[in-house]
């Protein structure tokens, strides 16, 4: 069963508002083997849809009843035509999953709606938080999506002993929750395995989410999990993984290890092992990260030289900037790019007024922000946090630039125009004493781009997004800051994230590591 996603338009936005990406065949039939090999009679879905999974089951010879829980009336109709009876889906309820009350099961096999927070509700978002602390202690980020309370939900509803067979996106494990919500799970539930996929082998192909499969017994907790990776797509291979997994061996299609639960979730459940070679200091002990402005309205804020001496203003009262990694394909950005983008007709002036009373403005300027007054910009959210709503957020030209959101490979930028940047980029300043170019170089090392994945999160097509803490927690070997020239002091808590069993203090405290 098979889904014809839209690439945009008004039916990619409803499949966004609903959350609703059907799992694919091949990926369905190995979930739902696993959840039935405890030998349930009952297979609950709570996010049925179509009836993908139900379909799966029926067609592996299961002979048990199907209850659920379906929000949309229309997508269960669907079902029928798939092959399932009236009686298949007499047990469904039509309705919410996390405010019906259901019994336990002994089977549980979901593909949740895929709804990010600020789609969800402040109520009902506040109404989960304030349940999942009530009922087991649990606090939430505001961050997490409607895929995270259904995940919770329904290990609270397994029977003892009972599975559950959940795919869902990476940012399960990746969130700024994922940490604390992994160590709560796996101290009362046993995490079996998790199966990660290449992005030739994505099940969602198109959709701008990295999927995960989950496997989970209400068992004794263990120590030890699988982890795979599906390379492509090979139903036959990843349904010998799914029910063999303590027998499981890596093939030609599927990578497999063996891991320790406590190293998964350090490491991030969605990422291969790890296991560091080398000592390291991390980016926040040579630099520090911010990110580039929000202006909240770039269309207003934000225009070329010719727009601006259209509209009267000055060219004294904007600063360069850059806004898109498109426009900046390098690892550098140079005065005679900002050039070709100018000539382009991409903005690249800031405006920047100073924070004086509109009075004190010039008559353009005054006549400008009217616009933007008559426009609603003052009561736009980001605008209208601000004490004068016109007045720019304020950067320092950082030396560094890093783009933290592509499907291409992520960089640092070496800034020669001296610009700042909009929010497709991050900025880098290195601490005082540390060469800038020397910086960049060391950055942009392979063996450190690589370590982007262990701290950023993981989207469809290979993307993946890097926050400013989270790019602060970049791991550089000292090897390579040996090798551009750059000294840095080390402590015992930079060092003993990587190699927690070694110490790195003398009596005479922090050492300065040199190169040798």
């Amino acid at each position: 069963m098979n889904q014809l996603v839209p690439a945009k338009g008004p039916g990619r936005a409803r499949l966004r508002e609903k959350g609703q990406f059907w799992t694919p065949t091949w990926v369905a039939g190995p979930m739902v083997s696993y959840a039935l090999s405890g030998g349930a009679r009952t297979l609950f879905d709570p996010a049925v849809g179509p009836g993908t999974f139900f379909v799966a089951a029926r067609s592996k010879g299961f002979k048990g009843s199907f209850r659920g829980c379906e929000l949309h009336a229309e997508a269960l109709e669907q079902s029928k035509s798939h092959g399932l009876s009236t009686d298949d889906i007499a047990g469904i309820t039509v309705g919410d999953f996390l405010t019906t009350p259901f019994p336990k099961v002994p089977a549980i096999v979901s593909n949740p709606p895929y709804i990010r927070h600020h789609r969800i509700p402040l109520s009902s978002k506040s109404e989960f938080q304030y349940r999942v602390r009530h009922e087991l202690g649990l606090a939430i980020d505001g961050r997490a999506g409607l895929h995270v309370y259904f995940f919770i939900r329904c290990l609270q509803m397994l029977e003892p002993g009972g599975r559950l067979a959940f795919i869902v996106s990476a940012d399960i494990c990746e969130g700024v929750f994922a940490k604390t919500l992994w160590t709560w799970v796996t101290a009362h539930f046993c995490l079996d395995s998790v199966v990660t996929f290449s992005p030739e082998a994505a099940p969602f192909p198109g959709v701008d989410t990295n999927a995960l499969i989950f496997l989970l017994r209400n068992d004794r907790p263990k120590t030890k999990f699988t982890w795979a990776r599906v390379r492509r797509a090979d139903p036959e291979g990843l349904q010998q993984l799914l029910v063999s997994l303590n027998r499981a061996k890596s093939s030609e299609s599927i990578e497999v290890y063996r891991r320790e639960v406590a190293e998964g979730i350090q490491t991030g459940l969605s990422r291969p092992p790890h296991r560091p070679t080398e000592t390291a200091v991390l980016l926040k002990d040579v630099a520090h990260v911010m990110r580039g402005i929000a202006t909240g309205a770039n269309d207003f804020f934000v225009m070329t030289s010719a727009q601006a001496k259209a509209r009267g203003l000055d060219l004294s009262l904007f600063v360069r900037c850059i806004g898109r990694t498109r426009d900046c394909p390098g690892d550098r950005i140079t005065a005679d790019r900002l050039t070709e983008l100018e000539r382009e007709g991409r903005p690249t002036w800031l405006l920047d007024v100073p924070d004086v009373p509109i009075a004190a403005l010039s008559e353009p300027v005054r006549d400008y922000l009217m616009r933007g007054e008559k426009q609603g910009l003052p009561t736009r959210a980001l605008i209208m946090s601000r004490r004068c709503w016109y007045r720019m957020e304020q950067r320092r030209v950082p030396p560094l630039l890093f783009a933290y959101l592509g499907r291409r490979s992520s960089r640092f930028i070496l800034n020669e125009a001296g610009i700042v940047p909009l929010t497709g980029f991050l900025c880098v300043y290195p601490q005082p004493g540390i060469e800038p170019r020397a910086l960049w170089s060391a950055l942009n090392e392979p063996v450190v781009i690589e370590g982007l994945s262990r701290v950023g999160k993981s989207y469809g097509d290979g993307a993946i997004k890097v926050e400013p803490r989270s790019l602060e927690q970049l791991a550089i070997p000292c090897s390579i800051l040996f090798k551009h020239g750059i000294a840095v002091h080390t402590t015992t808590s930079q060092l003993s994230i990587l190699e927690p069993r070694q110490r790195y203090t003398t009596k005479r405290g922090p050492r300065s590591i040199r190169s040798p």
